[in-house]
């Protein structure tokens, strides 16, 4: 991170915030962000609360993996690479 200049990291900074803040706020807790499912809208009620919901527990999915990773890279010591090598 050293390498990039001050003026690059403000930008992305900058780039970051604006998204945050204007395009996508972070106090929408529906997930529904305006933007359609891949370009199209979903005008039934009962599909789009379904897919966000699916999204939802995707996201959650994830996490949980991830953070089974990080327990076992504690315990073991090894990354994740090294302990599936």
């Amino acid at each position: 991170i050293r390498a990039i200049p001050t003026a690059g990291l403000l930008q992305i900074l900058f780039f970051f915030a604006l998204v945050e803040l204007a395009w996508m706020p972070a106090s929408k807790y529906d997930g529904d962000y305006g933007v359609g499912w891949f370009g199209e809208n979903i005008e039934d009620p009962a599909e789009k609360a379904r897919k966000l919901n699916v999204e939802l527990n995707n996201g959650r999915a994830a996490m949980m993996g991830i953070m089974g990773n990080m327990v076992v890279e504690v315990i073991t010591g090894q990354t994740m690479y090294e302990q599936y090598a």
